[in-house]
């Protein structure tokens, strides 16, 4: 029975960064021998690209409780100095993918391979950190319907019940040229994206509320003088420019911010600012996703029975989780909890507070325990 610093250990030596000549299938193969040793699990191993394949562990009966974690790492920095070596020193566990979320892996495998709680199941995801590729695969199961998923990415040992949506999209806009003397006979389009992007985001800010606000981001922006013919967009002084391509990033903090509800914004304001503008092109869309504190109060209670007092993460300041696609495809009361410490995360000498670890081990297991009984 493996203790759960040497399996953190023993994961984090595996590499599991994606380049051109990685993937995650060595540490995969190493999580199902470990899976083996449990024979009360039934193991499926779901293709999501090559041999590139998402876990997904039950002990027979469609489960109410699902731990979940993704077993990518980032590539290592260029000057990381720690990133083929594990060691512990000063209570911490030194290695690539240690805090981001090797960690909570080894907490998923303890409590799978060491004890037996009924009608728990266990989901081991690819491809987090690049392109969402395995939680996009477990779209294709239907029959999963738990009533909670934890998702043991790091938190500093904070309930974080949310993340904001996002969404990328790419716009053109035109207006009108004209001699820049005179430039009140032109719509500069360039000045006019700028304000339309600016005017987008007072429309979303409309549906905050104390919960989570949305951000609109300009993130690229390139503009001049359209010919007649299309093409090229000249470099040109002396004249108002006609032509603006934006991208934005959209962190969306309300359902009601949908595509139809950005189109439909988008197309009003462009209109009372005598542009014009094409249709978005999405390169994604995520929603936001959110549980209510009311329905985390056995969750809260298994962390007060490790002698820790429950603390909400800031939903507002956190990036996206692939959690919410599985909140949207299965439903369920979500919840983010993970080790120490976060910052370390996709950073150079990356670490787990050990202590940390240990309480989260703890956390899960007086949860577990109290949803479901075993051992």
């Amino acid at each position: 029975m493996a203790d759960i610093i040497t399996l953190a250990k023993e994961l984090i030596s595996c590499p599991s960064f994606v380049d051109g000549n990685n993937t995650e299938e060595k540490l995969i193969d190493l999580i199902v021998d470990k899976l083996r040793e449990n024979k009360k699990l039934n193991i499926f191993e779901q293709p999501v690209e090559g041999r590139r394949r998402n876990l997904i562990v039950t002990d027979g009966a469609n489960p109410k409780t699902i731990l979940f974690g993704h077993m990518d790492t980032v590539l290592p920095p260029k000057k990381e100095r720690y990133s083929s070596a594990v060691f512990e020193e000063d209570g911490k566990i030194y290695g690539l993918g240690s805090c981001d979320m090797k960690s909570g892996l080894a907490v998923m495998l303890d409590a799978a391979i060491n004890h037996h709680y009924p009608g728990v199941g266990y989901i081991f995801s690819v491809d987090e950190e690049y392109d969402f590729k395995g939680a996009a695969k477990l779209k294709e199961i239907d029959t999963i319907h738990p009533e909670v998923i934890i998702n043991l990415e790091p938190t500093d040992l904070k309930i974080l019940n949310g993340c904001r949506g996002l969404a990328e999209f790419e716009l053109e806009v035109y207006g009108t040229s004209a001699h820049a003397g005179v430039k009140q006979c032109g719509v500069n389009a360039i000045e006019g994206a700028v304000r339309l992007v600016a005017d987008f985001e007072n429309e979303c800010r409309k549906y905050d509320n104390n919960r989570i606000a949305t951000s609109v981001n300009l993130a690229y922006l390139l503009g001049g003088l359209e010919s007649d013919e299309g093409g090229e967009v000249k470099k040109m002084g002396n004249v108002v420019p006609n032509y603006a391509k934006v991208i934005v990033e959209v962190r969306i903090g309300n359902q009601a911010i949908d595509k139809q509800f950005i189109n439909a914004a988008l197309e009003k304001l462009a209109c009372e600012n005598n542009l014009k503008i094409t249709e978005p092109q999405y390169k994604f869309f995520y929603g936001p996703m959110f549980t209510d504190p009311s329905k985390l109060k056995g969750f809260e209670n298994a962390i007060r029975a490790s002698k820790l007092d429950p603390v909400y993460a800031d939903i507002g300041s956190t990036g996206y989780y692939e959690l919410q696609l599985l909140q949207a495809m299965w439903g369920g009361n979500c919840v983010i909890f993970g080790a120490s410490p976060i910052n370390k995360s996709h950073g150079e000498n990356e670490y787990v507070e050990v202590q940390s670890l240990l309480k989260l081990q703890e956390v899960i297991d007086n949860f577990l325990k109290a949803a479901h009984g075993g051992d």
